[in-house]
């Protein structure tokens, strides 16, 4: 374990060092959020302020993965490969559908309540995929792609994870 962060560059430490300090920061500001929501309502405004940014996030995605696949190549370590454009687009349309579904589910969570276990299942899953990605654990047959660094594993996971929490911080009593 020392020689595997020893052989790492500064600067790649250094990024997942910011990385997880800026994640950690805005997991805070939800914990404490969550323990001064004490009634009903502002846990329900907590978790649509959630939803809302979640599915801001995944609009986002989805704006890239469609109309800028060739270009956001490079951002995420993978090499562009026009074989896999097709792919690329399809996983924006996946994310424009997860930005519809949250931000229904943020209008009104009582009438949309099935899209938060479904939330939970999935971003859980994607987050610790990533994260297991980031300590050096694959499974499936993947393995690790050579111009992806470390700590994109580590970028891409924090966010899924902390939005994961905020679900679960404010998670209607109601649904239970």
């Amino acid at each position: 374990m020392i020689e595997a962060r020893e052989s790492m560059p500064a600067t790649a430490n250094s990024a997942a060092v910011k990385t997880a300090l800026i994640w950690g920061g805005v997991l805070l500001v939800l914990v404490a959020a969550g323990f001064l929501a004490k009634d009903e309502p502002t846990r329900r405004h907590g978790l649509q302020a959630v939803l809302m940014l979640m599915a801001a996030g995944e609009a986002l995605g989805a704006f890239v993965g469609i109309f800028r696949a060739r270009r956001m190549a490079e951002p995420t370590g993978r090499p562009y490969d026009p074989a896999y454009h097709g792919v690329r687009q399809d996983f924006g349309f996946y994310n424009l559908a997860m930005a519809l579904l949250f931000a229904l589910c943020a209008v009104n969570p009582e009438r949309n309540i099935v899209v938060l276990p479904a939330a939970v299942v999935l971003y859980a899953v994607h987050g610790g995929t990533h994260l297991l990605r980031y300590f050096g654990l694959y499974y499936g047959g993947e393995v690790p792609v050579p111009t992806r660094p470390r700590h994109f594993e580590l970028r891409d996971a924090l966010p899924l994870l902390v939005a994961l929490a905020g679900v679960l911080i404010f998670y209607p009593s109601w649904s239970r």
